[in-house]
């Protein structure tokens, strides 16, 4: 990233607060299991939106070529998904991607941690380019391991046979992507000491 790309403070928060799907709608409170469905769908519509936005973390800092790449990547992807979502809410009735399961305080929780990290990884006030890439890539994989474990639950329990083929490719997608992060992380970042030569 050069230094032209980089936004000020300020735009990192608006995005964290972009990140709060405050006004989705309320949960029903039928339990079917398409309204359970429909909070996984709206879950993972909210969360691949958040991942969208995630190329803006490359505004903030300098960064290697290869960090960049892994998170234009994961960005990309959580477009992709984004539009796919859109496209199936469109044609399955059944399907909504507007609705909050969330708790309030859970909600509230998430935007906190946002603002948190968007003040932390200002460009004059932050981490060092090398704690900055670490922690983002951990938080990373971590946000991808829970999105695979969610299309994997969720394929589990979806009786429309197109439905459970998309989300057990998001799965797969998810699994590959959190595995680039994780190979990164232990190349760059976590690198084992060479084991002592045996006496």
């Amino acid at each position: 990233m050069t230094a032209g790309r980089k936004l000020p403070p300020l735009m990192l928060l608006l995005a964290a607060a972009a990140c709060s799907s405050g006004d989705a709608a309320r949960v029903p409170a039928a339990g079917t299991q398409r309204t359970m469905l429909s909070e996984g769908y709206s879950l993972l519509y909210a969360d691949a939106s958040s991942l969208d936005r995630v190329h803006l973390i490359l505004y903030v800092k300098f960064e290697s070529q290869e960090f960049d790449d892994v998170i234009t990547e994961i960005s990309r992807y959580g477009g992709e998904l984004k539009q796919d979502l859109e496209r199936i809410a469109r044609d399955y009735p059944g399907v909504r991607i507007d609705l909050e399961p969330l708790p309030e305080m859970e909600t509230r929780k998430r935007f906190a941690v946002g603002k948190d990290r968007a003040i932390r990884f200002a460009p004059l006030a932050g981490r060092s380019q090398h704690e900055y890439e670490r922690t983002l890539l951990i938080g990373m994989a971590n946000a991808l391991n829970h999105e695979s474990h969610l299309c994997g639950v969720m394929a589990a329990e979806e009786p429309d046979p197109g439905l459970k083929k998309f989300l057990l490719a998001a799965e797969r997608r998810y699994v590959a992507l959190h595995d680039l992060a994780v190979g990164l992380l232990e190349r760059e970042h976590f690198r084992r000491a060479p084991a002592a030569p045996k006496p």
